[in-house]
């Protein structure tokens, strides 16, 4: 049995084609990852570029999935960012909030593909990410 079977199996299918999309493809910053992304239908470019658990809950998701380094990282972040965001007026600190959020979530499948597959385990949770 070949090591990337074992490793994805118990993976769920959405998992196993995430991981596929990038070891065929790369970082989300390479040509060819953007390449193949724009050819994919909207519904698996969402699967595969955006995680809605990690918008809602943030470091305790990453957490979950055993990447506590980058949780802690996205915590102290998080909390920076909420202080920052405390002393703008209400709109633009909500903005902020967001964005940091969307940001999170856009980073959480790359993230977890280089901790499980590649075995990645830096507290720099936007790694590979473009920019």
């Amino acid at each position: 049995m070949d090591s990337n079977t074992s490793s994805s199996a118990p993976l769920s299918p959405k998992w196993q084609f995430r991981f596929n999309f990038f070891n065929q493809h790369g970082a989300p910053s390479s040509p060819a990852f953007k390449a193949a992304y724009k050819e994919l239908p909207f519904g698996e470019k969402i699967k595969v570029n955006f995680n809605f658990f990690a918008l809602f809950f943030s470091w305790i998701y990453f957490l979950i999935l055993g990447m506590w380094r980058k949780a802690l990282t996205i915590l102290g972040l998080s909390i920076v960012v909420m202080v920052v965001a405390a002393f703008m007026p209400k709109a633009v600190g909500n903005g902020i909030a967001i964005a940091w959020s969307l940001l999170i979530a856009l980073t959480a499948n790359y993230s977890y593909y280089l901790e499980k597959v590649k075995g990645d385990t830096s507290w720099n949770p936007f790694a590979g990410m473009r920019w």
